[in-house]
């Protein structure tokens, strides 16, 4: 079979070399002490390292340059023989709040803490070389002091989070336990007795402060284990096994760390950890035993609900401010349920009808609410809830793309944007990469300035630029097949006053409306690999080179000759070598 990650041309991405230190001090405990027992330098430097308990912390990353597999390494801005690198892996803010909450209930409050960067669209493949900086610890401090302030705010809460609830300073054994149970799934290992001692000692001591009680004490003990770089990041640096070639391997508590953030975006459950601690997360059959258990835990959601959001973080809704005067009804609410619509309708496809993933381009099935079916032209219910629809043949509003989130998303305030459309589509779809414009492109005409012609045709003239035509005639001929929605997502006929013309072209293939342009991307074969190649950059929690080629490959064949099953996808990743071994397997 031909190798399509290698034929298709599809462009990845890896982050440039960062050498940097995030902050340099202290990661405040109770009293301005440090958590951890030393300082903390929290940055990524390279591809060695250790992660300290007592001591200084160095949290490592990887580098190097944007890749295409199947050119000559000239081009890769890397040394051929160059294999993905184990790393540290910094919680993105989803997973940080979801681990939180996983820890110490989901009413645990949360305040902001530092802005995700993004490596090709995805925060968790930055996270691979994020640093903290200095406002960022303390961002984390209050939030996980929020967080632990609730839970432990009465002995009912904190007897929900802790295992065993100690009635005094002097119930060591019940302390230790406690500590033990919840540092185990922070830090997603066993605490070391260093460690163990080291908390215990925290609590009890604050517990006898004047005034204080042992909540108290655990309170701060706990809040101290959310601050640790134990936490904060993914240890996951692998080690040789000489059963496998001499390759590194990843332990089974390094094995229960990726699956609960490549599946869960959290951290372990007691199963998954006991599972490590037994030995059974060392085959690619415990791997995948394991992962059918947590493909139907409902964290699976929350976590690809987090994953769509990256997918398609170029929609930008929340930035799709409308023109009021124009589009009165696009109101926030709306907005909120545009959003909403996409996610539920993803998750259903991967999780309930565990379908056809690519039958979204042309599905006419949706789900709305109220003020979202009044606003498709759906019928409305007499109760107000979310539910599954089919939408009617008039408007044809037609698969993923006729989804308001998208047209809305890739629209500006008072008019529609071809450009940005289509680049969506190259970009979010098929994986290619659309270089920026050139410096002093002048905008486009405003209509009022041409008020008798259409978007079409300004932007028409426009490609007639030299520096404009090259990227424009990658984006404008696939977005003009959206002109029948307006930058409001409703459909329309006209376009200032004068016809649509919805038709357009993607790789030699016409098409005319989005239900045609739906047909045409269902049938181009870059769009499945290009599902992998996301599925797999979130998953790996990295960039990905060409040395990544080869599992690429044999999970889209997979995944095509399966039927495109997302679920079967996740399955076939964990279970792969390159999700288990740090290092491909050699020839």
């Amino acid at each position: 079979m031909r190798k399509l990650f290698s034929t298709l041309g599809l462009l990845v991405f890896v982050p440039p070399l960062i050498l940097a230190t995030g902050c340099s001090g202290n990661i405040a405990g109770p009293g301005g002490q440090s958590a951890s027992g030393g300082n903390t330098v929290v940055g990524p430097t390279g591809t060695g390292g250790n992660i300290g308990t007592g001591g200084n912390t160095v949290v490592v990353g990887s580098g190097g340059a944007m890749a295409i597999p199947g050119k000559p390494s000239s081009l890769l801005g890397l040394a051929s023989g160059d294999n993905p690198t184990a790393h540290m892996h910094k919680l993105t803010a989803t997973e940080f709040a979801n681990s939180v909450h996983d820890l110490l209930g989901d009413a645990a409050p949360l305040s902001v803490v530092e802005v995700d960067t993004t490596t090709g669209g995805f925060a968790a493949a930055a996270a691979s070389v994020a640093t903290i900086s200095p406002a960022g610890v303390a961002q984390y401090e209050t939030a996980s002091g929020m967080a632990t302030d609730y839970a432990f705010s009465d002995a009912t809460r904190a007897a929900a989070v802790l295992g065993c609830m100690p009635a005094s300073a002097t119930d060591q054994v019940c302390a230790k336990a406690a500590i033990t149970e919840i540092g185990r799934r922070a830090f997603r290992r066993p605490l070391t007795d260093a460690e163990v001692t080291r908390y215990v000692t925290l609590a009890t001591t604050i517990a006898g402060v004047a005034g204080n009680t042992m909540l108290t004490g655990l309170r701060h003990a706990v809040w101290a284990i959310l601050q640790s770089p134990s936490f904060l990041y993914r240890v996951e640096l692998g080690a040789p096994s000489a059963a496998d070639g001499g390759r590194n391997k990843f332990s089974d508590f390094e094995m229960a760390s990726r699956l609960s953030g490549a599946l869960w975006g959290s951290v372990p459950d007691d199963m998954l950890l006991d599972a490590a601690a037994q030995g059974k997360l060392s085959s690619a059959d415990d791997v995948k035993a394991q992962a059918q258990r947590m493909l139907a835990d409902d964290r699976m959601h929350r976590a690809f609900t987090a994953f769509v959001a990256d997918l398609y973080d170029k929609v930008d809704l929340e930035q799709a401010d409308k023109d009021q005067t124009l589009y009165p009804t696009f109101t926030s609410t709306l907005r909120d349920a545009l959003q909403h619509e996409i996610e539920q309708r993803i998750d259903d496809m991967v999780f309930t009808e565990k379908g056809d993933y690519l039958s979204l381009l042309e599905s006419k099935t949706t789900f709305v609410n109220n003020e979202l079916a009044a606003y498709y032209g759906v019928p409305t219910a007499a109760t107000d809830s979310w539910r599954k629809v089919t939408l009617p043949d008039s408007p044809p509003r037609v698969g993923l793309l006729g989804a308001g989130a998208i047209l809305a998303g890739q629209g500006l305030p008072a008019r529609t944007s071809p450009t940005s459309r289509g680049k969506f589509i190259d970009t979010a779809l098929l994986c290619r990469t659309i270089p920026p414009p050139p410096n002093m492109v002048p905008p486009l005409p405003d209509q009022n300035d041409e008020p008798n012609t259409t978007v079409r045709q300004r932007l028409t003239m426009h490609r007639t630029m030299a520096s404009c035509a090259a990227c424009h005639a990658l984006m404008d001929p696939i977005g003009f097949g959206m002109e029948s929605f307006g930058t409001d997502a409703k459909y329309r006929t006209t376009d200032n006053n004068l016809p649509i013309d919805a038709t357009g072209t993607l790789d030699g293939m016409d098409f005319n409306g989005l239900a045609q342009l739906g047909s045409v991307l269902h049938k181009e074969p870059s769009v499945g690999p290009c599902l992998v190649s996301m599925v797999y950059t979130y998953t790996q929690g990295r960039s990905i080179n060409e040395k990544d080629a080869p599992p690429l490959d044999t999970l889209a064949s997979a995944f095509a000759s399966g039927g495109n099953h997302v679920d079967q996808l996740l399955l076939d990743l964990v279970t792969s070598d390159s999700f288990r071994f740090v290092e491909p397997v050699k020839p």
